[in-house]
């Protein structure tokens, strides 16, 4: 009864409401989409992901923009897991019947903001500044060499990477103090029994804020520093990417044409048998040349690396872009009260339930694209279970071979192809 009563003041101060999720979620979408989608999803992110961080976590793999791959593989994991639990009990596992019959449990009333909305957002912002900082590396790298030294190092991106993080979890702090969840019994007088209710609890600094300032400032921030300024950063620095990259391709392809042409003229003067003082000064030039050259072909495991960070920087966009949109709609509809876009109000947040399966479902796609795109990549992963047999391999090749101590060292020959040199 004594909570009845708080709830009962709570309510006349308008300090607290009940919270109905099934009118801010629509259940018929959010149903297949949560319900049965986003946990296989995840499931799926989980195993790719993995192998993302164990295999960037391998010595021969620690670079620096390795570093911020492996902290993105993470950041997006603990995406999904972190909703994960939320959204198997009540969607997977039918808990909206309870809360439609009984109320949310207190457990889940207390914890479902952080499961639904807090902790994802937290580290898929994280991701999001991870993937800008990855496009502002790659940017250095290619068209800025000169500051590699200083800004692309281990321990600069460590730094970085640790910044970003502590941003992420200041950006969405205030939700954490600001309102709360508390579960209170009421009777029910229409089904003449108890049940509870999910209230959400407002602190006394909102209240000295005000609600329009409250939600302006940290909403406006979400809004700017989540989504607008970072799609416009990538959508500038994969751009200049691009063209970097196209500008040497082109300078590449002059280099093998004049390399050619000079060559030519080269072999032309010699078969005329014409050496004389003015070949000889010809000959260091076409010398520098094909160091020009052969200098280009050590840069193109560079450009092959910036191609495909590039590819995850799209793949990022094509999901983040839209997302921005709609979550920019969904806040200036609300916040401005635009009347022409409320009245889509239901549109808006089904929208949303498909704008949070499209960023989990782009996850996966990103360990296809460094299976695809690096060589260095697959070989780890390949090695990693085949190292086993290669032990077992070594090992019985030190007894039978101990003899040759090269070949018992270093020899990965296949039982069929030592029997075939024997024969």
């Amino acid at each position: 009864m004594e909570e009845s009563g708080q709830l009962g003041v709570c309510m006349n101060t308008s300090r607290c409401r009940i919270i109905s999720i099934s009118s801010q979620v629509p259940l018929s979408w959010a149903l297949p989409l949560y319900g049965y989608v986003m946990p296989v999803i995840v499931n799926i992110t989980l195993a790719t992901n993995s192998f993302i961080v164990i295999v960037l976590s391998k010595k021969e793999l620690r670079t620096p923009t390795n570093y911020v791959l492996l902290a993105m593989a993470l950041s997006e994991l603990l995406t999904g897991l972190s909703c994960v639990p939320w959204l198997l009990y009540y969607y997977t596992f039918q808990g909206f019947e309870t809360d439609h019959e009984n109320g949310l449990p207190a457990f889940w009333c207390m914890m479902f903001p952080y499961m639904a909305f807090i902790l994802p957002s937290i580290f898929h912002t994280a991701a999001i500044w991870l993937t800008v900082y990855l496009a502002v590396q790659r940017y250095i790298y290619i068209c800025v060499p000169k500051l590699v030294r200083g800004y692309c190092t281990i321990r600069r991106s460590k730094q970085v990477i640790v910044m970003i993080c502590f941003t992420a979890v200041w950006i969405y702090a205030p939700d954490t103090f600001v309102t709360y969840n508390r579960s209170f019994p009421a009777f029910d007088h229409r089904l003449n029994r108890s049940v509870r209710h999910c209230v959400r609890m407002r602190t006394s600094f909102i209240d000295a804020l005000g609600d329009d300032v409250y939600y302006f400032i940290v909403y406006g921030l979400h809004t700017t520093l989540v989504h607008l300024l970072p799609s416009i950063l990538l959508v500038i620095f994969t751009w200049s990417l691009l063209r970097a990259i196209r500008i040497a391709d082109k300078r590449h392809a002059n280099l093998l044409s004049m390399s050619s042409t000079r060559r030519k003229y080269s072999e032309t003067s010699m078969g005329h048998k014409v050496i004389g003082d003015n070949n000889m000064r010809r000959q260091p030039r076409v010398y520098r040349l094909r160091s020009c050259i052969s200098e280009s072909k050590r840069v193109q495991g560079l450009k092959q690396n910036t191609r495909m960070l590039i590819v995850v920087i799209l793949l990022f966009l094509f999901t983040e872009i839209p997302a921005a949109f709609i979550f920019a709609t969904h806040v200036g509809a609300v916040g401005f009260r635009i009347n022409a876009v409320l009245k889509y109000y239901g549109l808006i947040n089904k929208l949303l339930i498909v704008r949070n399966v499209l960023i989990v479902i782009s996850y996966p796609f990103r360990f296809a694209v460094y299976c695809g795109m690096s060589q260095q990549f697959r070989e780890v992963f390949r090695q990693m279970f085949t190292k086993k047999v290669l032990f077992w391999k070594k090992f019985i090749d030190e007894r039978e071979l101990s003899s040759s101590s090269y070949r018992g060292r270093h020899s990965l020959i296949p039982d069929k192809e030592i029997s075939d040199d024997m024969g």
